[in-house]
């Protein structure tokens, strides 16, 4: 095990390691600052929130997570994806298919839910990895 853990923002672990079997815990654009990757303002003030942006930033820390334990993205069995609006479901999507694919990829099941823990979060992905 390394220690290069990235420190989660609560009173959880990021990952836990059950035999074989890693389970990373919710993984979100939330930065160490309390802010979330992503956001801007445009000039006349309105917010921006590039959804495909905290996506790469969220499957990069489950990343991270599973090199702590040795293990890689194509360790993933199954994600579970939590979005706040399917609106931005196209952008999402197009920023998961460059770390995952159809064929090779792990089972996923993607849900809208009312609301993440901070305002400016639009993306947070659970995963499950098993190492050989």
């Amino acid at each position: 095990m390394s220690d290069d853990r990235i420190k989660p923002l609560g009173a959880y672990p990021n990952l836990r390691r059950c035999g074989n079997w890693l389970f990373v815990s919710g993984m979100s654009a939330r930065q160490a600052d309390g802010g979330c990757a992503g956001v801007s303002q445009s000039d006349d003030g309105e917010l921006l929130i590039d959804v495909a942006l905290q996506t790469r930033v969220v499957i990069e820390k489950i990343r991270q997570a599973l090199t702590t334990e040795g293990a890689t993205l194509s360790h993933c069995v199954s994600l579970t994806c939590y979005l706040t609006d399917m609106r931005d479901f196209a952008e999402y999507n197009k920023a998961y298919a460059e770390h995952f694919d159809a064929v090779t990829g792990p089972a996923r099941t993607t849900v809208a839910v009312h609301q993440l823990p901070h305002p400016h979060m639009r993306v947070e992905i659970t995963a499950t990895a098993v190492l050989p």
